[in-house]
């Protein structure tokens, strides 16, 4: 399905709809027809400008559109006018929630701004497959501690992640599932150290924008999930695809998905924890296909299991042999060696699963 389909959903022209950030690339137009409320950090003049040196056939610049809401400071709910709050069918941001300081009250204010029937729609850079795929995926408690503490600004951490490990891949600081080869850094140390040197965790410094969480799938899957069940927002989620190139999309609705049972509410938490451990697989298995990591470069597991797979072999053969010759007394004999196979049986099975 094309992406602005995927996002539109079921809307139509006479939908109410708010995207979040369409910059150059809206996802439902004024002049297509979308009765649209446009929220940006600048208005359009402002956007126009920023745009202009890369003005071309990727960047075109006489697609941004009016700007209803110049979203500056404070919560996106506060921005909009009040007599709006509860009057969309669907809020839109593309390529957006990553960058808002705190995610958490990003969510309670889709809430005051959409229907009770409203659906948020998000499409969402995969971690893995861009620039951010070098740095530790994001968790509830990263979110958390962002919300605790009221942030309109990105912390020292965000920020020295973003000028530290972006690189590109390929030539490209954005690809998809297909192998990668080459990887360079997007700035100098230099740029990381001085973003040390300089910050100031300060509410009223200017804003500098940056990359504030790295999601997969599975990782925005418990997120929600446990922000719901912590009772901080009022949303599940209701349908996820993806990924696709190189972002995932996420359609949430009203309705935390509060599971009342705690055995299954743990299964379900650590189901997700271990679907991004195959989420870090997908993105290992195409770093060794194109040749970034070299199989030299890995842990030598094959030898690591073989080893004690020979001695296991080695050993019964011996207990096997003691046992024929000794008979009775043999189970005495061979106890403690039963042990020992009992142990390196399962320290194989432990390197088999690995």
């Amino acid at each position: 399905m094309d992406r602005k389909a995927r996002l539109l959903g079921g809307a139509d022209l006479s939908s109410r709809l708010i995207e979040i950030g369409p910059g150059y690339n809206p996802v439902a137009p004024k002049a297509a027809g979308w009765n649209t409320h446009v929220v940006d950090h600048a208005d359009r003049a402002g956007l126009m400008a920023k745009y202009a040196p890369f003005a071309g056939p990727d960047v075109p610049v006489a697609a941004i559109e009016t700007v209803d809401t110049v979203w500056q400071g404070g919560t996106l709910d506060q921005a909009v006018a009040a007599d709006l709050h509860g009057s969309f069918d669907r809020l839109i941001a593309s390529h957006t929630i990553e960058h808002v300081p705190d995610l958490v009250g990003f969510l309670i204010a889709a809430q005051a701004l959409l229907r009770p029937d409203g659906v948020l729609a998000l499409a969402i850079p995969d971690r893995r497959y861009c620039f951010d795929c070098f740095k530790p995926p994001s968790s509830t408690g990263d979110v958390l501690e962002a919300y605790r503490q009221g942030r309109t600004r990105h912390g020292l951490r965000a920020r020295w992640n973003h000028s530290a490990y972006a690189v590109e891949m390929d030539g490209t600081g954005a690809w998809g599932q297909h192998p990668v080869g080459s990887a360079r850094f997007m700035a100098p140390f230099a740029e990381a150290a001085g973003v040390q040197a300089g910050f100031h965790d300060d509410p009223a410094a200017a804003y500098v924008d940056c990359h504030a969480w790295q999601l997969t799938p599975a990782c925005f899957e418990l997120i929600v999930l446990e922000l719901g069940q912590l009772g901080l927002i009022d949303w599940h989620l209701d349908a996820l695809h993806g990924p696709e190139g190189c972002e995932f999309f996420a359609f949430l609705r009203r309705g935390a998905a509060i599971e009342p049972d705690p055995a299954r509410l743990q299964a379900r938490r650590l189901a997700l924890l271990v679907r991004q451990l195959a989420e870090w697989r997908e993105q290992i298995d195409a770093a060794l296909a194109g040749g970034l990591i070299a199989r030299a470069d890995l842990p030598a597991t094959a030898a690591a299991i073989a080893e004690p797979q020979a001695r296991l072999a080695a050993l019964e053969d011996r207990m096997a042999a003691v046992e024929r010759v000794s008979g009775p007394l043999g189970r005495y004999l061979v106890g403690p060696a039963r042990c020992a196979r009992g142990l390196l049986r399962r320290a194989v099975a432990l390197g088999r699963a690995g």
